[in-house]
């Protein structure tokens, strides 16, 4: 799996760090003193597409966290959040024809908005779920961080998504005395003290049309994303592959030549260049596979059965098999063996 970027070398969009003091403003927060907390000057967030450091927002977040004089301040600046936060990217999900095109294009994009994280789609059953992963996921910065763009992806998407329902939202937090503000915030189930970030939706919206869908202008924004994308500083070619084969592998065995094309090279190149990075497009699978494999055993929430299928197996027997090979254990006796150390 693609390791977490380093924060001292991690940058976010200059828009959401506007989009931040823009909303801390609304709620009565002085912006020269965040400005002056998390060392930015106005200069520096002028162009919509420029870039900061991680660690400036992060101060930039701690201050919030400090100065807002609520129990959830996370939550209030989500609330506040304009409708242009996430600049080139919140309208490309706003021109997106589907819901699951636009979810798609968060998950490609997402490193426009910011590099203080890694989203994540991932299917189970008749379930969709969104996941974040922060980086510096104990801080108290970060926990506001997070349920601010928890709160203010909603916001983006309540408008465009008539039938919109959340199953339940997972918190990677503990459980606090008050409730109230995220009852306000989701209206839905809580699961809190959970492995990440999540929110849990039904499969089948992936379907649902969006209201503002419009063909014309995303082909646009989509043209212009990518070329924004070009501009950052580029991950290596195993950690991008790696993520296309963690998106591909619950709709089977993923296609190789598919791959290389969607990373707009050939077989034989996509070949060449994992060799030069010291991999190869096995090895990357079957250490996605494995980590994957862990990962839901660990967790305990699915069977192993439902696992195989998650990770591309036509028949469970196979990922048994491949299992024992990786860990000397049936997924059985590891789920088993991760309960015991837990407790």
């Amino acid at each position: 799996m693609p390791t977490a970027k380093n924060p001292v070398h991690a940058s976010v969009s200059a828009s959401l760090a506007q989009a931040v003091l823009q909303a801390a403003a609304r709620l009565g927060l002085p912006r020269d003193t965040l400005l002056q907390a998390c060392g930015l000057e106005e200069g520096a967030l002028r162009d919509p597409d420029a870039r900061i450091p991680f660690v400036a927002q992060q101060r930039l977040w701690a201050s919030v966290a400090e100065l807002l004089p609520l129990a959830e301040p996370g939550l209030a600046i989500g609330a506040a959040f304009g409708p242009g936060q996430f600049s080139v990217l919140g309208y490309l999900l706003q021109s997106s024809p589907t819901f699951g095109a636009a979810l798609q294009a968060a998950v490609r994009y997402q490193r426009l908005a910011g590099e203080g994280g890694t989203l994540r789609l991932e299917h189970h059953g008749d379930e969709l779920r969104l996941i974040y992963r922060p980086l510096e996921p104990d801080s108290l910065a970060t926990r506001t961080r997070v349920l601010a763009l928890m709160q203010g992806w909603l916001q983006l998407i309540r408008p465009l998504l008539q039938q919109l329902q959340l199953r339940r939202v997972e918190l990677a937090q503990p459980e606090p005395a008050d409730l109230s503000p995220f009852d306000e915030a989701f209206a839905c189930p809580l699961q809190f003290a959970a492995p990440d970030y999540a929110l849990v939706l039904p499969a089948s919206l992936e379907q649902a049309p969006l209201t503002q869908g419009n063909a014309g202008l995303q082909q646009v924004l989509l043209q212009h994303a990518e070329n924004l994308l070009a501009r950052l500083p580029s991950e290596s070619l195993s950690a991008r592959v790696v993520a296309l084969l963690s998106a591909q592998l619950a709709q089977g065995e993923p296609d190789r030549n598919a791959l290389a094309s969607h990373l707009g090279m050939s077989e034989r190149t996509l070949q060449r260049r994992l060799a030069e990075e010291g991999s190869s497009y096995q090895h990357l699978l079957t250490e996605t596979r494995r980590q994957l494999a862990e990962r839901h055993l660990a967790e305990g929430r699915l069977p192993a059965t439902e696992i195989a299928i998650l990770l591309g197996y036509s028949e469970p027997s196979v990922f048994f098999r491949a299992f024992r090979q990786w860990t000397g254990l049936t997924p059985g006796e590891y789920r088993s063996q991760h309960a015991r150390s837990g407790a």
